[in-house]
């Protein structure tokens, strides 16, 4: 099984849209994949139309009910964790714990029967942050068309690593996943030679600026299932194919 954060340090860069997108088109190829709600806006929800979470991620994490018991099926082979308000309450609990980086490794480790785990980070630096690249083999980073994306991308990068370095391990980062692409935007161009420069082979083809990926989730769609013909339709299940020949991280035994 293969755990994924989708990771970022800026607000806007499309991290929602990205998990709830590429989980879908994973699904859509027949893999089992559960979506983790880690953002106390809980976009993922809504994005996938799903209004009556009943328990969440935050009781998950307080140990009041069991990470399984609080999945709700979504789709065909994709099935959500979800999050709510409730994880500020959660998070400030958790700082008292010993061990609490590794909070999400005692609560979620058991969850089994997936092929994929995507995880929803918040655009901050958090203990859920911390605790998300702790739990995970890989990290994914969206990075919007603007200078001030790129910043982030490196900040997080030098963030990782310090991450790592005090856990003596971690999540590496995989894959750099440029959005917002509008080639008539000469910025677009200037970002995108940026990254390639920066990343190298990490940077993947460009998720197009599409107004129907900003649409699906006020209707609680997919966008494979609100406009299956769209930029953004195309664009992540490229995404997707190129996920899956990936060679999965070598763990050990995790």
């Amino acid at each position: 099984m293969r755990k994924i954060a989708i990771v970022g340090f800026k607000g806007g860069i499309g991290k929602t849209t990205t998990t709830v997108s590429l989980g879908a088109a994973l699904a859509r190829r027949n893999r089992r994949v559960l979506l983790i709600d880690t953002d106390t806006q809980a976009n993922v929800s809504i994005s996938l139309g799903i209004t009556d979470n009943g328990n969440t991620l935050s009781e998950v994490l307080l140990r009041k009910v069991k990470a399984e018991t609080t999945i709700v099926p979504a789709r065909e082979n994709l099935d959500v964790l979800p999050a709510d308000l409730s994880l500020f309450k959660a998070q400030q609990r958790m700082v008292l714990e010993l061990a609490r980086e590794k909070i999400f490794l005692d609560t979620l480790g058991r969850l089994n029967g997936y092929d994929y785990q995507l995880l929803d980070c918040a655009p901050s630096i958090s203990l859920l942050t911390v605790n998300a690249i702790a739990y995970v083999h890989e990290v994914f980073v969206p990075v919007s068309m603007e200078m001030l994306a790129v910043a982030g991308a490196r900040q997080f990068m030098h963030y990782l690593r310090d991450v790592s370095r005090l856990m003596g391990g971690g999540a590496t980062i995989r894959l750099i996943i440029p959005t917002f692409y509008d080639p008539r935007r000469r910025v677009s161009t200037m970002v995108l030679q940026t990254l390639a420069r920066e990343f190298g082979s990490r940077v993947t083809h460009p998720i197009r600026i599409d107004t129907k990926l900003s649409e699906a989730p006020g209707v609680g769609k997919t966008i494979f299932e609100y406009q299956p013909s769209a930029r953004g339709a195309v664009d992540y299940a490229r995404l997707a194919s190129l996920v899956e020949t990936m060679p999965p991280v070598k763990t050990n035994g995790a």
